[in-house]
């Protein structure tokens, strides 16, 4: 179904190959770091890509996220953006400390140790961060955007969508009385999508976690230097680091380099948490949190106290219940990231999961073709729902793991944070766009004539079981041991 090449000029761009043109124009509605990734893709793929964000420019809030080697599988199609990636990448060690800020035990992600098989963009990153600092990856995005002359269109707000199959066009509709129209529309504006009701039929909703996250970045100049708070800040020529900080039913993870600092501290939610960039909160609360529950270190109650203001934000966490369907009905209204699958930042995959939505839907819809772009979103989602609702369900897992820390077992010499966020090699050694090129045939033909088909994109061995939240929690509740790492291979 790919279209051809004949008589087309070859295109380059930034150095940057791009695919015969398709005739396809795509609407990206958000401009996260899944919408930008997916932009990138569609536009190298050949297509026509329009990006709209409801915010007036690229957010300045935000702490760190996790992108793991399998968004990164076609970072060598953007030798600048690749060039940029790797200049600045470190491999940071993750410590594990208790509440008074001793370290306990140090480890690499799993991908970086010296034993670990080669990962999905290990011939082009040879080190692949943990973390990164939202602001600067999302900056590197938006300059390699826009040096191919993608459009983002900024304080556009995304009101509703229209699809209209006898045209074979889709309309995004926004705040200002604008219609954007593109042959397939992608919501990827987060968990407030207004995609749900044309997507499932009505919205869905949401269910509370129970937990919330502060988080935040900053300099690490404005914490005074010969204050208690500076001792923990990287000494010069120090590498990067990584701190998870675990106490009774919350966790603080600290991001220490020479330029930022990131905080993101999980802890019970008291209803004044929101699903927004704009909830800014003192420093004082964060303080009283940590006072309240646990005997924190001096060092990291000076260091928190001098939190600039409006640096950080109380985030509400929550998901739904893994859905199947990302497509609308005719097919030309697609969900990405977050508005189709939400995640706990325990899975540390949430931004992983939605760069691999936008290289799984851009070749899909390579493979299609203008003609066949419903089938495209619909292959789409066939190849990418159980594995994202397999890392939703980690999430979970993760953070019950990291909320139940068993110490006794640091006292027989073993290592009680083996499991807190353990991924394993299927999730870091898969290539999306590999994936999609190879099955989409096969997908296709499953869905429109029956065929058998399974997916190969999980951990080997593995059985497909739907789940739902609130059957988690109660197993949790109740001290049934998860069954999830033993379903399947999921050696690291």
């Amino acid at each position: 179904m790919t279209p051809s090449s004949q008589s087309q000029p070859v295109e380059i761009v930034d150095g940057v190959h791009r695919h015969p043109r398709t005739g396809i124009k795509v609407i990206i509605s958000g401009a996260g770091v899944g919408g930008m990734f997916a932009a990138l893709e569609c536009w190298r793929k050949g297509n026509d890509v329009e990006v709209l964000e409801q915010k007036d420019a690229m957010s300045a809030l935000g702490d760190f996220f996790s992108i793991g080697p399998s968004a990164l599988s076609t970072m060598h199609y953007y030798p600048k953006m690749l060039a940029e990636y790797n200049e600045r990448a470190f491999n940071s060690p993750l410590w594990w400390c208790d509440t008074t800020g001793k370290k306990l035990i140090s480890e690499l992600p799993e991908w970086n140790r010296s034993d670990a098989a080669p990962h999905a963009a290990a011939k082009d990153v040879p080190i692949v961060d943990f973390v990164e600092i939202r602001t600067r990856f999302m900056q590197m995005l938006e300059d390699q955007i826009n040096r191919l002359g993608i459009p983002i269109f900024y304080g556009r707000k995304t009101i509703g969508y229209e699809e209209d199959e006898s045209s074979g066009k889709a309309r995004v509709l926004t705040a200002g009385s604008e219609v954007f129209t593109g042959d397939v529309v992608v919501a990827a504006e987060g968990v407030g999508t207004k995609s749900h009701e044309i997507v499932t039929g009505s919205p869905l909703p949401f269910v509370h976690s129970g937990y919330a996250i502060m988080r935040g970045a900053f300099s690490p100049s404005l914490i005074a230097p010969n204050s208690k708070g500076a001792e923990l800040l990287l000494k010069p020529g120090q590498t990067p680091e990584v701190r998870t900080y675990f106490g009774e039913d919350m966790h603080l993870i600290t991001l220490f380099t020479h330029e930022k600092v990131g905080v993101a501290f999980t802890h019970k939610e008291d209803g004044s948490a929101q699903e927004s960039w704009n909830n800014t909160i003192p420093a004082e609360d964060l303080v009283a949190i940590l006072k309240e529950r646990t005997n924190w270190g001096e060092q990291i109650m000076d260091f928190v106290k001098q939190i600039p203001a409006d640096t950080l934000i109380d985030w509400k966490l929550t998901w739904r219940d893994p859905q199947p369907v990302w497509a609308s009905k005719g097919g030309r209204i697609i969900q990405l990231g977050d508005s189709a699958h939400a995640f706990l930042p325990t899975s540390a995959n949430g931004a992983t999961q939605a760069i691999e939505d936008g290289i799984s839907l851009a070749e899909c819809l390579y493979q299609g073709g203008k003609e066949h772009v419903p089938w495209a979103t619909k292959v789409h989602t066939k190849l990418r729902y159980q594995r994202v609702s397999v890392i939703q369900q980690l999430g979970i897992v993760s953070r019950h793991t990291l909320h139940h820390i068993d110490m006794s077992l640091l006292d027989e010499g073993k290592n009680p944070f083996e499991h807190a966020f353990h991924l394993g090699r299927w999730i870091w050694q898969h290539n999306p766009e590999d994936y999609a090129r190879e099955q989409f045939t096969a997908a296709l033909d499953h869905l429109q004539n029956g065929a058998p088909f399974e997916n190969t994109n999980l951990p080997k061995g593995h059985v497909y079981e739907d789940w739902d939240v609130e059957s988690e929690l109660k197993k949790q509740a109740a001290g049934v041991p998860t069954q999830l790492r033993s379903n399947g291979d999921w050696s690291r």
